[in-house]
């Protein structure tokens, strides 16, 4: 049996969590402004013309910039934090181009599955309802794909644009 290698000790600074507990830290960090930006949403979801809203916006514009202040407070207060222990969060790595192309690519396979060979497992789909269907299928494929064109377009035409906050 091979002997073992030479044990990497790592000194510990007084206050200092160790590095199990600092990946807890910044998880929990991030976990916490992932809910800060559930509360903007649904803040901003008045001003969103989403046909299937998901909030009654019972604030007022006052009350909103009070919470957004809080919201502010509480970020800082979670850099501070990380801070404590000589952690900075991790720069984002993934672009939004990417992103959006990506979500396009789940909706162009939502809107596949309203074609009349998927909608048959709910039931017959009736014959004077199939090009209602057909054609909403276009229809929304259609936007979909003008989307995607138009990114990938900008994309090829703007790289500069790429990575700019």
């Amino acid at each position: 049996m091979p002997e073992p290698g030479p044990e990497i000790v790592r000194t510990r600074r007084p206050g200092e969590l160790n590095d199990p507990q600092q990946r807890r830290l910044i998880v929990t960090c991030k976990y916490i402004d992932g809910l800060l930006c559930d509360i903007e949403h649904a803040l901003d979801s008045a001003a969103s013309e989403s046909p299937f809203p998901c909030y009654i916006v019972d604030v007022t514009p006052a009350q909103t910039v009070q919470i957004e202040g809080h919201i502010r407070r509480l970020r800082s207060q979670l850099l501070q934090t990380l801070e404590w222990q000589s952690m900075k969060p991790e720069p984002p790595e993934i672009p939004v181009t990417r992103s959006i192309l990506t979500d396009l690519s789940f909706i162009d396979n939502a809107i596949e599955e309203l074609k009349p060979k998927y909608l048959r497992g709910c039931g017959a789909v009736p014959a004077d309802a199939v090009d209602g269907l057909n054609q909403v299928i276009h229809e929304l494929r259609s936007h979909v794909k003008s989307m995607e064109s138009y990114l990938r377009h900008e994309i090829a035409v703007n790289p500069e644009a790429k990575g700019k906050p």
